[in-house]
């Protein structure tokens, strides 16, 4: 099949859809498969990068493992906060486009990815002060400088990071999704091949049957390089799209625009510090893990990476549900926009139900994926089974942010995660997990009951919009 017909497929049944603002659930259904599907398999093959990370690194050891994952919550937890600012693009392309703007929507495209240049130097200084603390934060010595390896491997990341997101936003808003499953693809075939030459080193290349040539083995800090790697690579393949489909980059595009950069960083700051706040509480519950062992910190990577991977599914429908919440809002339809919001909600919960019953059947098979040593897989069973109950919340939720998202409301979301990890989930996690001596479980069970309060706000707030609140950003 050519490189086109996926793409033109995803668009056109978005444009005949949009005119009169669809209606009918198998509608708004096709709708949200024909965007989502493609976002959803990119998300997922961008999300084998960390699993795969953690699979190999995984072979290593305990520490090592424990270290990785610290790292990856550091590295994400500081970068998303960059990357929502990046993301206030999103309301502003797809209402663009929705209201037929595409001249808009290339200027937005412009400001972002001037402004990820910028924004990449303060983000870059602030993970490497973010690793050279870590070890004040009650983690041992040993796997605190395997954190501080593994982030400065993935430092190269930030850079080729941040503009993927800005090319992913605008080609999604477009409806040109397949170069988006395409850069993970080749993402993933660096990072495989990086991480087998980079981590094991002469070892690696025995493995796969070549010969040794000298190779030192950078374990942790090869992981991350080869995640930066990989991130380039993923650049390259959607950067290329654009050029391809409209043409290269032109000088004036990236003039600055103060009024269109004001937009995207007024509209972003509640998505990055919304993001900030979810993925900053899975990192802190990762440091408290880090304080009962390795074991416990291991075991909560794993269980984590599996979880991270099936969010991966609410993730991409969710920027589906954004897309085409926001292009009905640009074309002055909140009827519409109300209807596709809520079935993407439902038809979330029901997608990541399967999930659940994956990690509450087998959770041993799950935890054997990404680690063969029996005490990491030991601890990281109960934590598999509590993330099978909060699968049906987490998607619901990250649905829900990206229905009010499309709808110009990004502050909702920033708010109800504020408050549900931080005056409700972390501290009861704290009180669960060392005043009740229920270990990475009783932290596991505060983090659930965070995301079960922090779903039921969004969910109720997007049923509650009014017309007038859903308006052009």
């Amino acid at each position: 099949m050519s490189d086109v017909a996926p793409n033109l497929s995803a668009s056109r049944i978005v444009d005949e859809t949009s005119s009169d603002g669809p209606r009918t659930l198998r509608a708004e259904l096709r709708m949200i498969a024909a965007l989502g599907g493609p976002i959803t398999l990119s998300f997922v093959a961008n999300q084998l990068l960390g699993f795969v990370d953690t699979a190999m690194v995984g072979r290593l050891g305990a520490t090592p493992l424990a270290a990785v994952g610290i790292g990856n919550g550091i590295f994400f937890s500081i970068t998303v906060l960059f990357m929502g600012l990046i993301l206030g693009m999103d309301p502003l392309v797809s209402q663009a486009e929705g209201a037929g703007d595409r001249r808009r929507a290339r200027a937005v495209l412009g400001q972002a990815a001037r402004l990820g240049f910028l924004l990449s130097v303060p983000c870059m200084a602030v993970i490497v002060l973010a690793g050279l603390l870590v070890g004040r934060a009650g983690i041992d010595a040993a796997t605190s400088r395997d954190v501080l390896h593994f982030l400065l491997g993935r430092l190269p990341n930030v850079v080729p990071f941040l503009l993927v997101t800005a090319c992913r936003v605008y080609l999604q808003a477009r409806g040109h999704t397949r170069a988006l499953v395409w850069s993970a693809v080749w993402a993933n075939v660096t990072n495989i091949i990086g991480n087998i030459l980079l981590i094991y080193g002469d070892e690696g290349l025995v493995a796969v049957g070549l010969p040794r040539i000298g190779l030192p083995s950078l374990g942790v800090l090869g992981s991350g390089l080869a995640s930066s790697l990989a991130s380039v690579v993923s650049f390259g393949v959607v950067f290329r799209e654009i050029v391809r489909r409209e043409g290269a980059v032109r000088a004036e595009e990236l003039r600055v625009e103060r009024e269109t950069t004001r937009s995207i960083v007024r509209v972003g700051w509640p998505i990055g510090t919304h993001l900030l706040a979810e993925v900053g509480a899975f990192s802190i519950a990762g440091i408290f893990a880090g304080w009962i062992g390795p074991q416990a910190a291991a075991g909560h990577q794993v269980a984590l990476s599996l979880a991270s991977l099936s969010f991966t599914i609410a993730l991409g429908m969710s920027n589906a549900t954004s897309v085409l919440v926001g292009r009905a809002v640009g074309r002055g339809d909140p009827t519409g926009a109300r209807h596709v919001g809520l079935v993407g909600i439902v038809a979330t919960s029901g997608v990541m139900a399967l999930s659940a019953l994956l990690f509450a059947a087998a959770p041993a098979f799950c935890a054997r994926i990404l680690s063969d040593k029996p005490d990491v897989i030991e601890a990281a069973i109960p934590l598999i089974r509590i993330a099978a109950i909060f699968q049906l919340a987490d998607g619901a939720q990250a649905v829900a942010a990206g229905a009010l998202r499309g709808a110009g409301d990004t502050t909702s979301a920033r708010n109800a995660n504020v408050v549900g990890y931080y005056a409700f989930g972390i501290p009861l996690a704290l009180l669960l997990g060392f005043a009740v001596r229920m270990g990475a479980v009783g932290i596991w069970w505060g983090l659930t009951a965070a995301l079960f309060a922090v779903a039921t706000a969004l969910v109720i707030r997007f049923a509650r919009l009014t017309p007038a609140q859903m308006k052009r950003v």
